[in-house]
């Protein structure tokens, strides 16, 4: 996520913080600092009575702190592996006789690098 679009998450908390509670906090320091952000967050989180603090700081805690990615293993054998895929490399390697095998021209890459 953008830093302005971090920023302006967290602008939103503290607007609509001021206005349910009455908590005036520091936008720009809620970027700088994680402690205090995890404070700011966690007393919007505590205001079961007011879901839209619950919403913005379940918004700003999504952009300052997201979840780490899930392991491999976990996800599950929805996604093939990357050793699925083919490459073309086993294609240009040598035979098993001594000669160059080339790839076919539908898998490997078009052009030159230069």
């Amino acid at each position: 996520m953008l830093e302005s679009e971090k920023l302006a998450v967290a602008a939103h908390l503290h607007v609509v913080m001021r206005r349910k509670i009455g908590r005036v906090t520091d936008v720009e320091w809620m970027l700088r600092s994680a402690e205090y952000a995890r404070e700011v967050i966690r007393i919007a989180l505590a205001e079961a009575a007011h879901p839209e603090l619950i919403e913005w700081g379940q918004r700003l805690q999504a952009a300052l702190f997201p979840a780490p990615p899930q392991p491999a293993a976990s996800r599950g054998a929805d996604r093939p592996d990357r050793s699925d895929r083919a490459s073309g490399f086993e294609d240009s390697r040598l035979s098993r006789s001594g000669t160059v095998t080339r790839p076919s021209t539908q898998t490997r890459y078009i052009g030159s690098l230069r």
